[in-house]
């Protein structure tokens, strides 16, 4: 067995979510991740919910990587990146539009070091058209791409969804993009700028509803229901909650006759909808969970409970697929962590070893890589150019 990726050397200027996620899931392909981060850490090291000194979410967002802080503000601290940059295959970038730019690391002039290279960018709305210049977080996305305005109950406000959805589907985006410059590269030799908009991504996630613009009363929020297909709710056991979805005239029928009414046309079933769900409540609250998802899949009606994070977490399911795995950090101990989503018969996933300490791979990658030698590494560092696992000055 090879990881697809095996070979392919990508150098991370990210922070917070998209950048280093995206790079993380090119690890799991195989994918060698430099991570150059400020001298005191990314960022995302010191956010909330830590596992020993260190942010859960860096834990998360940053396996496989090998980490080397340099000061790319200095023109020595450039020359390393630069020197970096001449070896790797592909460099992602998660900041604001301009910043780049600002900071002489432009693709541009990245173009220059070298003409090969594949340079992702990945921001909140892009490197072209008039929105470009705002910054964006994933609530702020969410707001503006209309996903709010389609979460929650109909009388309820605009709400967000429970996860940064913006800035996990933009990190996809940004590696089946990669993956295809790649391929494209080995067919033209020909690097590209690839320019990801987490706007533009979630115009995806709200797909469905854009037919709905044509009609009287346009798309709205209807909460745990579907706009035209009924029933699709969350219905209370005795012991907890179940998620059915109808979505076939053989599962509308397999419920109608569970419930011992007459067939309904799926065409017809939205203007059912608050019998259904009347007659479904009944049905399920004398129940308990496990007897009426048994019952419901046994007749091939989708169903199932609700689970909390904390189910998931101890559902065998979620350690026979390696959804969670265990990895030891050098200062945070065992850490319990996303595993690799890719799973095949000839590349099940790499997840070698955990988030990198700060500075953990400098002297590693600087003189295997770059063949620099203990004394311009020791400068380096006496000129707070770099820092290495374990200087004493580090901050």
């Amino acid at each position: 067995m090879s990881a697809p990726l095996k070979g392919v050397r990508v150098v991370e200027l990210g922070a917070y979510t998209t950048g280093p996620l995206c790079a993380r899931y090119l690890s799991n392909l195989g994918a060698e991740i430099i991570k150059v981060e400020p001298l005191k850490g990314e960022s995302m090291r010191t956010f909330a919910y830590k596992v020993g000194d260190v942010s859960y979410i860096f834990h998360v967002h940053n396996v496989n990587k090998k980490s080397v802080p340099i000061d790319t503000n200095t023109e020595d601290g450039k020359t390393v990146l630069f020197e970096l940059l001449q070896s790797a295959d592909v460099l992602i970038e998660n900041f604001a539009y301009g910043s780049m730019e600002k900071w002489g690391l432009d693709y541009e002039t990245i173009r220059d070091v070298n003409k090969g290279l594949i340079y992702c960018s990945l921001s909140g709305f892009g490197h072209t058209g008039p929105d470009r210049h705002l910054r964006a977080f994933d609530t702020v996305i969410q707001g503006m791409a209309g996903v709010m305005a389609l979460t929650g109950t109909a009388d309820g406000p605009p709400t967000k969804i429970g996860i940064s959805a913006a800035d996990n589907m933009g990190s996809a985006a940004g590696g089946m993009a990669i993956t295809a410059a790649l391929h494209h590269k080995r067919r033209t030799g020909r690097g590209q700028h690839i320019n990801i908009s987490m706007h533009d991504i979630m115009g995806w996630l709200t797909s469905e509803c854009w037919a709905q613009l044509d009609t009287e009363e346009g798309p709205q929020r209807n909460g745990n229901r579907h706009f035209a297909i009924a029933p699709q709710n969350v219905f209370a056991a005795a012991d907890g909650l179940i998620a059915i979805e109808v979505e076939t005239q053989k599962q509308l029928d397999a419920v109608c006759a569970m419930l011992g009414i007459d067939p309904i046309a799926l065409a017809d079933s939205k203007a059912h909808e608050t019998n259904l769900e009347a007659r479904l409540q009944s049905w399920i609250a004398g129940k308990m969970v496990d007897a009426a998802v048994n019952d419901c899949q046994a007749r091939g009606i989708p169903a199932d409970r609700v689970q909390g994070m904390d189910d998931v977490a101890e559902n065998p399911f979620t350690w026979e697929r390696n959804v969670l795995v265990t990895l030891q950090h050098p200062e945070s101990g065992p850490v319990k962590v996303l595993g690799s989503p890719f799973k095949s018969n000839r590349s099940p996933g790499v997840v070698s070893s955990a988030a990198p300490t700060i500075g953990q791979h400098t002297k590693d990658v600087l003189s295997d890589l770059l063949g620099y030698s203990d004394k311009q590494i020791d400068k380096l560092v006496s000129d707070k150019i770099i820092v290495t696992s374990g200087d004493p000055s580090s901050p």
